[in-house]
């Protein structure tokens, strides 16, 4: 459907999305009617998408990221203007601020301090104004564990966690005693019972 002249439009670029993904788009696509403006969604294939995007032409998009290790440096930089997806990085916003550029260089080698606190903490209030993203979702874990399994904290960013996990051998098998001692009395009762 093209829109008439008087309508505001947005283009969303997206992949061919799973289960659910038709219903998601339709949500969105009313939402933004409810303001009076089209969305109009482009499905493409990924290597198409990924082309759009090493192009810069794309109006809006999802796109997500996990994280390769646990430092703020690991996200910050995906909106560092000279990581720009047209230079050839991973800004796949193309987003440029002079003061959140200078910032990200002096924060992203600092060891862990106040200093370098607030320096994010400032990054971040120039993210907010400036919303080059609309950050759209944090996924939360839920796992359970028997007490007798040794440091394990699963977590989002590393998948490495095996090699550290222990187990507690003793402790095992005296919760499998006990959660498993054969229970007779049925028998008794079956005896009774001819």
């Amino acid at each position: 459907e093209v829109p008439s002249s008087t309508d505001a439009m947005v283009v969303l670029d997206t992949t061919g999305g799973g289960m659910g993904e038709k219903s998601r788009l339709d949500w969105l696509t009313r939402q933004f009617a409810k303001i009076d403006v089209q969305l109009v969604v482009r499905a493409t294939d990924f290597n198409r998408f990924q082309d759009k995007l090493r192009r810069g032409a794309v109006q809006l998009y999802y796109l997500g990221w996990n994280a390769d290790y646990p430092d703020p440096e690991n996200f910050m930089f995906l909106l560092h203007g000279p990581e720009a997806r047209l230079k050839g990085g991973e800004n796949s916003s193309n987003y440029e601020n002079p003061e959140y550029d200078r910032l990200f260089q002096q924060m992203k080698n600092m060891e862990n301090s106040p200093e370098r606190l607030a320096i994010i903490r400032r990054m971040n209030d120039i993210l907010r104004q400036d919303a080059p993203w609309v950050f759209g979702l944090h996924p939360k874990s839920y796992t359970l564990g028997h007490r007798w399994l040794k440091n394990r904290k699963p977590n989002d960013v590393g998948n490495n966690i095996l090699k550290y996990q222990r187990i507690d051998a003793a402790d095992r098998a005296s919760a499998r005693d006990q959660w498993n001692a054969p229970v007779i009395w049925p028998l008794g009762l079956g005896a009774l019972g001819l």
